[in-house]
């Protein structure tokens, strides 16, 4: 009776374990890792942390049921085929839906000599190793030497070329580059001297570099910040360091108008919720949590669900974006299915344990005739 206690809470105990991830998942602050937004899906991949290495974190960041509070995180099975951080990640491929992730080592964790390329298909979900030719990029991570190279990979064809380095600016390190609707790529910061104003350029459609001098207030100079594009051209930049320190307040929000010839500065005070101070080297609040700033008005929005198609200025009015990622029902439903039919298996297999171990013990015994038990 007591070795079937002992079955009965080992398969009640691995039950609960298993249970134990289903309800959902709260992902740990983490830095240094890639992300990638395709659809209404955003991702990221690995982090600087090593027990975060393989993670393949996304959130559904449609703005009529993100929840900035307690949002839905999900933790894909499939996991970075390397230990990641420090990689760039890109989006491309001929539907759009594929994420590269360019990494320096290979599945084994092994330097490599040249930049590996992994593809993740967002549909699918399921990773591959790029198979390329051309002119590859060597490695540089470790190095600790900046460089001025660029190097173009063709998604389609999976060639790499070398474009030129006419007109290239300085080496630089921790800059942020950011695509324009034209074509242009603006690289911004990359430095403690580097001057905001005086921005290089590359013209992707001609292959050509050139340098932009911006307007407007003074910027002070940065790394370790981040750039995205808003709908209405403007380049918002927020966070960074200079020598290793946090920059002023004043200076952590600001805007590049690249709708206007020079393009022009402008620096940004938020309203509402202060976000996070962001840059590289201050991490003493990384955490889980999430910052959106509606770019129209420059707040801190703290709740999408209040109002969300009011023209409330303070209330981001919600634009679908189409998405072309396959519905998670299913995965879902397999995520649901593993472990029950684990629990399933193992439980029949600690019965079968339990058969066999009375049946071995009632057979070393001698039988009694007369004996209440048999023997």
């Amino acid at each position: 009776m007591d070795s079937f206690k002992y079955y009965f809470s080992l398969c009640l105990l691995i039950f609960l374990v298993w249970t134990s991830d289903v309800d959902g998942f709260a992902p740990l602050g983490r830095y240094s890792q890639s992300s990638a937004l395709v659809g209404n899906k955003l991702y990221f991949f690995g982090s600087a942390l090593a027990v975060q290495f393989r993670d393949n974190v996304f959130l559904d960041v449609t703005l009529s049921t993100l929840n900035t509070s307690n949002p839905s995180w999900s933790l894909s099975n499939a996991s970075v085929p390397t230990n990641s951080a420090f990689a760039s990640a890109c989006v491309g491929g001929p539907n759009k839906n594929t994420i590269f992730l360019l990494e320096h080592q290979d599945t084994n964790n092994a330097g490599t000599n040249n930049t590996v390329v992994y593809s993740f298909d967002t549909v699918s979900s399921t990773w591959t190793t790029l198979p390329v030719s051309g002119t590859l990029p060597v490695r540089i991570s470790g190095l600790g030497i900046p460089f001025n190279d660029i190097f173009i990979l063709d998604t389609l064809s999976s060639v790499w070329t070398k474009g030129s380095s006419i007109g290239a600016p300085t080496a630089r390190y921790v800059f942020s580059a950011t695509l324009l609707n034209n074509g242009l790529i603006l690289y911004i910061g990359g430095g403690d001297s580097i001057n905001m104003a005086e921005i290089p350029t590359f013209n992707t459609n001609s292959g050509t570099w050139s340098l932009t001098v911006a307007v407007g207030d003074t910027i002070n100079p940065r790394s370790g910040h981040t750039a995205v594009l808003s709908p209405d051209g403007h380049v918002i930049i927020y966070g960074g360091a200079k020598n290793n320190s946090a920059l002023d307040q004043s200076q952590q929000l600001a805007s590049l108008d690249t709708n206007v010839n020079p393009y022009s500065w402008s620096k940004k005070s938020s309203n509402g919720v202060s976000g996070v101070n962001n840059n590289l080297y201050n991490l003493n609040n990384v955490n889980a949590q999430l910052y959106l700033l509606d770019t129209r008005n420059y707040m801190w929005v703290t709740d999408t669900l209040q109002h969300p198609n009011s023209t409330n200025p303070q209330n981001p009015s919600v634009t679908q974006i189409q998405t072309v990622i396959a519905s998670n029902s299913l995965n879902t439903g397999v995520i649901v299915a593993i472990p029950i039919v684990s629990i399933t298996i193992l439980a029949i297999i600690g019965l079968t344990g339990y058969w066999f171990y009375k049946k071995n013990k009632q057979n070393d015994v001698i039988r009694i005739a007369g004996s209440k038990y048999g023997y």
